[in-house]
């Protein structure tokens, strides 16, 4: 949640015009993490460095949507999506997505009724 209470991929994914299949694209890689544990989308991670990673979700003729998410941190198995981004020409943009997303864990460690869990289609 961002500072406004709005889910902070949802409103990415609204910025960005993601399509219902590029939601359901991002979604079941989501819900491969939540049943089969993080080592399950090795093949679909591009490590940022400090226990972020992006997620990299693809269909045909979608939206190369990656999500910057942290392994944590308020347990060893949790998953939790801080900002959104994607791929375009092999580089993560926006830049700093994982800069956007330190911030974002900020906040929350700070406030962590802000943490909700949610779909994103």
């Amino acid at each position: 949640m961002d500072q406004f209470n709005r889910n902070v991929i949802r409103a990415w994914l609204d910025e960005v015009g993601a399509t219902a299949p590029d939601r359901e694209a991002l979604q079941a890689l989501i819900d491969i993490c939540e049943f089969s544990g993080f080592p399950a989308l090795a093949h679909c991670t591009l490590d940022l460095g400090n226990n972020f990673y992006a997620l990299k979700s693809r269909h045909a003729g979608g939206i190369h949507l990656s999500p910057v998410c942290y392994r944590g941190p308020f347990s060893d198995t949790e998953i939790t999506f801080l900002a959104g981004a994607t791929i375009e020409r092999k580089r993560l943009k926006p830049r700093y997505a994982a800069d956007l997303a330190a911030e974002n864990l900020e906040a929350l460690q700070q406030a962590p009724m802000r943490r909700r869990r949610e779909p994103v289609t």
